[in-house]
């Protein structure tokens, strides 16, 4: 089951944000809005007691909020509950939800809860804030390798030199607070991870981290100057070879190297092409069938062979399908 707190990606994670909120009444009723829609689970406009201890799991996990027992969890229904439904109506959870994040920017405040705010907090005070900056970091490689190792060392929580799947999703919410990044979803940020992951380990190394902090700079400039998509700002001659080494199509029958987009890791396992094809939007996906270790022999680069199941997500962009290289 996927972590409440990667369903609601709209949660607060900096301390300076909290705070921000809750200093605008507008902003307030913004974000109550749209975690209420996250947390309405079964579209009744209405949160239920299930769907309010799905909140507060989200907001421990994300924002250090203490964890809510059942006797918590009902004073706290009954308490902005006002028209004694048993459930709470929009305007109901408005009053919870500025509730939870006064206690939760108290706590932090008093350095009485995780520090997960904290380690956001890091993370933007490394990130440039507005385009002449932008522009500056991407025009230089010595400014964007400077800019990119400082933000590498905030994000690497674990400090084990590679930066993994929830590392960069609070690296990616940091950006969408202080850049306006748009938010990606769980397998978002698991494609991320596996485009940029070019030796198949499960995370990014620096150099890795660099071509990925490089393209994130790149899409937070064309959101905050509404340049629309992306733009590459590479030299040419940079463009001309990645475009001259872009893999070709595989071709239905190929076993191939791809990443399972429903598990944490981001890692590659084997499988083969059933289907190469078009997406609405243009982009060539590439149908899978996931293959089974044979003879028992490195069952750690298969599906099964991590628990997963391989009847689920067989179909992945083909910019993340790799050629599969046999064992000698």
């Amino acid at each position: 089951m996927v972590a409440a707190s990667k369903i609601i990606p709209e949660l607060p994670v900096s301390l300076k944000y909290v705070r921000a909120i809750l200093s605008s009444d507008h902003l307030l009723q913004q974000q109550a809005t749209s975690v209420f829609a996250r947390c309405d689970l079964n579209k009744n406009g209405q949160i239920e007691r299930d769907e309010l201890k799905f909140l507060c799991s989200a907001m421990h996990d994300t924002m250090g909020l203490y964890s809510f027992d059942q006797g918590k969890l009902e004073r706290q229904l009954k308490m902005f509950d006002a028209d004694l439904s048993g459930t709470l109506n929009a305007m109901e959870f408005l009053g919870l939800y500025k509730s939870l994040l006064q206690e939760t920017g108290s706590a932090a405040a008093q350095g009485t809860c995780r520090s997960v705010v904290r380690n956001v907090d890091d993370i933007v005070t490394e990130l440039p804030c507005e385009p002449r900056f932008l522009r500056a970091v991407l025009s230089s490689k010595l400014l964007l390798e400077e800019q990119a190792r400082k933000v590498f060392l905030r994000c690497d929580h674990d400090v084990n030199g590679q930066i993994d799947r929830d590392e960069l999703h609070d690296l990616c919410r940091a950006m969408h607070q202080i850049l306006g990044l748009r938010l990606p979803d769980e397998i978002g940020v698991g494609l991320q991870l596996a485009r940029f992951d070019t030796d198949y380990s499960g995370g990014l190394d620096r150099k890795e981290f660099l071509n990925l902090y490089r393209q994130l700079l790149q899409d937070a400039l064309a959101t905050m100057t509404s340049a629309g998509p992306s733009v590459d700002l590479a030299p040419l001659d940079e463009r001309q070879a990645i475009s001259s080494s872009s893999p070709k199509l595989p071709a239905v029958g190929d076993e191939v190297l791809a990443p399972y987009l429903g598990e944490q890791s981001g890692r590659r396992y084997h499988a083969l092409v059933t289907s190469v094809s078009k997406s609405l939007d243009g982009a060539d996906r590439v149908g899978l069938r996931w293959l089974r270790p044979p003879a028992g022999e490195h069952p750690e680069e298969y599906v099964v062979g991590n628990g997963l199941d391989d009847t689920d997500f067989m179909c992945v962009p083909s910019c993340l399908v790799a050629p599969c290289l046999t064992h000698a």
